[in-house]
């Protein structure tokens, strides 16, 4: 018994050994490959690398948003122009603005590394490393220029406060190319925590209106263009005008009733007088300058969810649409599109593709990629936008724009008091209105057009000539005076300028305080 046993037990202990030697060599030999590896991933760490993101500069090269040293976005120039940037969020891709809208440029490609690591899971940097490195994000280099984009937030601002209005907008373009070198909206945001509460909407292109009386220089293109008038065509101005829907008659704020040309109209902005205009041109040539100017279609600027307008086929007209069309009801717009109408009239009736991005930059600040100025159309031919830039000069001379004059300069524009639709009925407000002034300012380099839009004034007058022509008169005069800007040559200190203008050169006429105001606050709405 006692020697089976101890067979048995030797027995046991040699299979035991023997596999226990099994496991060894299938350990050592078979598996060796894959537990090295397990070993190796115990050992080791793989970690992501945020690429930096790119900055979006100011025309001068000054930044006006990027990374901030402790994660997250950073604005020098503080809340400046911020819906028009835009913000990243958590995850680094862009939501608003041109963050939103470059967002593949400007974030960049992330690496990765593998690094050996601590028993407490650290990395480990005396040990080698491998991986791929970030590859850092694009510039971005916009038209903006940050001191007049200052200015014309605080102006539009203290106008919007002054005349107790729920908002406004501010757009000032460069004729010539399309920059927009600045773009203001009140309310705006004050910091990235009110960006964040909701939608920010870009005032430019995103608040729709109906322009009223500015749109009557589109109206006076399309009949110069179509030779259906000239400036000295001569109409019969009575105090209504019946468009024969069997509604109310559209009528003037002046009580001025006679013969008169057709530049008078346009200083005196008569409703009556560009009726009547309108059914010389007809609706389809209406229709068609309104279009080849830009409106009812998007202009391509680089910002997201731009706003197109409504312009209605003609179609979809009724007896009433002409007559009303041709004073800016019935058509809505953004305020990016009427400065880009406007410009196309300074441009010698070229309209340009609005450009707020011209370049991007690698991380070392070469160029890799130019957008270029863009012509779209030759919407009027030159002599018809000489001819309405002749009578927006007389506009701001002569008529409701004269407080938007700056002794020196040759100064043009359209004032506009367009009444607010109500959305429940679909009728006017007689007692809401949107009101605006569109100005050019024919200085060097190029022409410079400002758009001031006012969004329901209720203090100290409602008219565009009261509201926003004093508005755009000061936007305009800082971006004459700064010399950093391209416009500064133009300013009325530089040399001659003022001597010119004392001598009776072209510029603004002087007139009374009380004579200004009046003929500011008589338009009638359109």
């Amino acid at each position: 018994m006692n020697d089976a046993r101890i067979r048995f037990l030797r027995a046991g202990f040699v299979l035991l050994f023997a596999a226990i030697g099994a496991r060894l060599v299938w350990i050592q030999v078979v598996e060796s490959a894959d537990l090295r590896e397990q070993a190796r991933a115990q050992s080791r760490m793989r970690q992501l690398l945020s690429a930096p993101r790119g900055s979006i500069l100011a025309a001068d090269g000054s930044v006006l948003a990027s990374d901030a040293p402790g994660g997250g976005r950073e604005w020098p120039w503080g809340s400046t122009a911020l819906p028009v940037l835009g913000m990243v969020g958590r995850d680094g891709s862009g939501l608003m603005g041109l963050e939103y809208q470059w967002d593949r440029k400007l974030r960049g490609i992330a690496g990765w590394r593998v690094a050996r690591r601590t028993g407490r899971g650290q990395p480990w940097p005396a040990f080698e490393q491998e991986g791929s490195g970030a590859l850092a994000g694009y510039s971005l280099v916009t038209t903006l220029h940050p001191g007049l984009q200052v200015e014309a937030e605080k102006v539009l601002t203290e106008t919007v406060q002054r005349h107790g209005a729920k908002g406004g907008v501010a757009v000032v373009m460069d004729a010539a190319t399309g920059d927009i070198v600045a773009a203001a909206s009140v309310p705006s945001p004050a910091n990235r925590m009110e960006m964040a509460k909701g939608r920010v909407d870009i005032g430019l292109v995103h608040r729709t209106y109906e322009p009223g009386s500015t749109f009557k220089a589109v109206t006076l293109a399309a009949a110069l263009d179509n030779h259906a008038v000239d400036l000295a065509t001569r109409i019969n101005v009575t105090p209504s005008w019946d468009p024969g829907d069997g509604h109310r008659a559209i009528r003037d704020a002046h009580p001025n009733t006679g013969v008169f040309d057709v530049k008078w109209c346009l200083v005196q902005s008569s409703n009556v007088c560009f009726a009547q205009i309108a059914g010389r041109v007809g609706a389809e040539k209406l229709y068609k300058t309104a279009r080849d100017l830009g409106f009812g279609t998007g202009s391509g600027v680089d910002l997201p969810g731009e706003e197109t307008g409504i312009l209605r086929t003609v179609d979809q007209w009724s007896m009433r649409t002409l007559p009303t069309l041709a004073i800016g009801q019935e058509v809505t717009a953004t305020p990016l599109q009427m400065a880009a109408a406007y410009a196309a009239l300074a441009n010698g009736g070229v309209l340009m593709r609005p450009r707020l991005v011209k370049a991007v930059l690698d991380q070392a600040g070469d160029t890799v990629e130019r957008v270029p100025v863009r012509p779209v159309r030759q919407a009027v031919s030159g002599g018809t936008a000489k001819d309405v830039l002749a009578a927006l000069e007389s506009v701001v001379q002569e008529g409701t724009g004269r407080l938007a004059m700056l002794p020196g300069l040759r100064v043009l524009g359209k004032t506009g008091t367009s009444q607010k639709v109500d959305a429940a009925s679909g009728r006017y407000y007689q007692d809401r209105f949107m009101a605006s002034f569109i100005g050019i300012v024919m200085s060097r380099p190029s022409a410079l057009v400002c758009v001031v839009m006012v969004d329901d004034p209720t203090l100290n007058g409602h008219t565009g000539g009261l509201v926003a022509a004093p508005a755009f008169s000061r936007i305009a005069r800082f971006a004459v005076d700064d010399p950093s800007l391209p416009w500064g040559a133009g300013s009325p200190d530089a040399r001659g300028s003022m001597v010119a203008w004392l001598k009776g050169g072209k510029g603004a006429r002087v007139d009374t305080a009380s004579k200004a105001m009046e003929l500011a606050g008589s338009e009638a709405p359109g």
